[in-house]
C-alpha cells in the first residue's frame, strides 16, 4: 500500500488542457528533427504552425503581416549571434511574443536572449508538457 505522501502528485493533478484557437505560431528552426519534435508537441493544441529555415525567411513572414502571435526561434541559427535577430524583430515589432531555444542550457551565446527580448529561453531537453506550459504562460501576455 502507498502512502498517500509518496504518492505522485503530478500524477494527482488534472493536466491542463492547451487550445489556442485562431492564434498562428512561427516556428523558426533550420534542423528538421528539431523541428519534427516541436511540431510534435506543439500539433495537439488546435493553433496554425508555420516553419522558416532561416532567419531571412522568419523576417519575410513577420513583415507579410500574417498576424503572428508567437515566435520560437532556435538561438543557435547562423546569423543570429547574441540573439542579434531577436534585438531586431523585437525593435521592428515590440509587441511580437518570442520564445528562444537552446539545445543546451542558457549559458554562454545564450544569455544574451532574454535581453534582447525574449519573452521565455527553453531548452530542446525540456518534456513536452514543460513546452506547453512555457508557451501557454507566454500566450497568456499576447
Amino acid at each position: 500500500m502507498t502512502h498517500p505522501m509518496l504518492m505522485n502528485t503530478k500524477a494527482n493533478m488534472r493536466d491542463p488542457v492547451y487550445s489556442w484557437k485562431g492564434k498562428k505560431i512561427l516556428i523558426v528552426e533550420d534542423d528538421y528533427v528539431n523541428y519534427l519534435y516541436l511540431h510534435e508537441i506543439l500539433s495537439g493544441v488546435d493553433t496554425c504552425l508555420i516553419r522558416a529555415v532561416t532567419l531571412q525567411e522568419a523576417f519575410d513572414m513577420i513583415a507579410a503581416a500574417i498576424g503572428i502571435d508567437l515566435i520560437i526561434i532556435n538561438t543557435g541559427m547562423p546569423g543570429n549571434e547574441s540573439c542579434r535577430s531577436v534585438r531586431r524583430m523585437k525593435m521592428l515589432w515590440p509587441a511580437l511574443r518570442i520564445i528562444a531555444i537552446a539545445g543546451t542550457a542558457c549559458n554562454g551565446k545564450n544569455n544574451h536572449c532574454h535581453p534582447s527580448g525574449c519573452d521565455a529561453l527553453i531548452s530542446y531537453r525540456l518534456e513536452g508538457e514543460d513546452v506547453l506550459f512555457v508557451v501557454g504562460e507566454v500566450m497568456k501576455g499576447s
